[in-house]
């Protein structure tokens, strides 16, 4: 049941809300304050599902704490209903306005009172629900169901905003395009449950090593890219070394209990100012990527060592 904070000066009146909130049964635990300062500690370090304040408070009043309130605001705000004897409906408007939920008119009939508190209460509920909702839909739109890391949509909206930060501020960017040799054999021969557990144990591998500023996404199929803000050429093919050692060095476990072992290629770019947009960067990571193909396989390859060149389907 729901934790309801009362916030007023005057024990006789938090006595009178207490009674009401009390009879009705509804309400799991009834919090007291008697000023403001009081009521914003509570509202800060405990679990509040809704607030009845007073407007005028010693200290900190009733108008003052709304505002302070909303900027320390997490999540779905708290409902906040004011509890006031006043009669000018400027005022209420306003309180309205700068975000109160309700304003309660005292003397109050406590069965109103009541079914105001449920109805806010029941209303953000509904909002914690659809932030879940919302959340859960982000987390689907913008992550690969099989391998867990972010989608290509992702990785080149996240690419656009550190591409512009490298060429206001000549801050280093680097991107790796990275795919697995040979995947189609692995989906031939064992199956595509097995191709997609090596994606899923890649793709682990993968992001052991990340920083927290770095991203790595799924761009198709068996190709990964990885985007690496504040890393040069140098520290980008460092850190492609340690995951191509990563994943060729150590076999993978099929869901039937083998073993096979996978090798990847991997391209590496870093941000030139000659380039306009950050699908050059990308570009050019894919023709290093191409470049490691056809020499050989499982191996790295910088955009600044080859020429450019057309991309195979190898």
């Amino acid at each position: 049941m729901p934790t309801i904070l009362v916030i007023d000066d005057s024990e006789g009146h938090r006595a009178e809300i207490r009674a009401a909130l009390s009879e009705a049964r509804e309400f799991d635990t009834i919090l007291e304050a008697g000023d403001g300062i009081q009521g914003l500690k509570l509202l800060l370090n405990e679990t509040v599902d809704l607030v009845l304040c007073d407007l005028e408070l010693p200290g900190l009043d009733g108008e003052k704490l709304l505002r302070v309130k909303d900027a320390n605001a997490r999540g779905v705000p708290v409902p906040f209903l004011f509890v006031t004897g006043s009669q000018d409906r400027d005022r209420r408007t306003r309180l309205i306005e700068d975000g109160a939920s309700d304003v309660v008119q005292k003397p109050f009939f406590t069965p109103d009172l009541v079914a105001r508190l449920r109805l806010h209460l029941k209303i953000r509920q509904l909002q914690q629900e659809l932030m879940v909702k919302n959340r859960r839909l982000e987390y689907l739109s913008t992550t690969d169901e099989v391998t867990g890391l972010r989608t290509r949509r992702y990785v080149n909206e996240m690419l656009r905003g550190e591409f512009q930060r490298a060429r206001r501020y000549g801050q280093p960017l680097s991107v790796l395009m990275a795919d697995l040799d040979h995947f189609k054999r692995v989906n031939d021969q064992y199956g595509h449950p097995a191709g997609d557990a090596v994606l899923r144990a890649a793709a682990d591998r993968l992001q052991e090593h990340l920083r927290a500023t770095d991203v790595a996404g799924r761009y198709g199929g068996e190709e990964f890219v990885v985007v690496l803000p504040h890393n040069d050429l140098e520290g980008a093919t460092l850190a492609a070394e340690r995951w191509r050692d990563m994943i060729g060095g150590k076999p993978f476990s099929l869901p039937d209990g083998r073993e096979i072992r996978v090798t990847v290629s991997i391209g590496v770019a870093a941000y030139a100012r000659s380039m306009e947009s950050p699908d050059e960067l990308v570009s050019a990571a894919d023709t290093a990527l191409y470049m490691a193909k056809e020499n050989g396989r499982d191996r790295v390859e910088c955009f600044e060592a080859v020429a450019p060149g057309a991309r195979s389907d190898a």
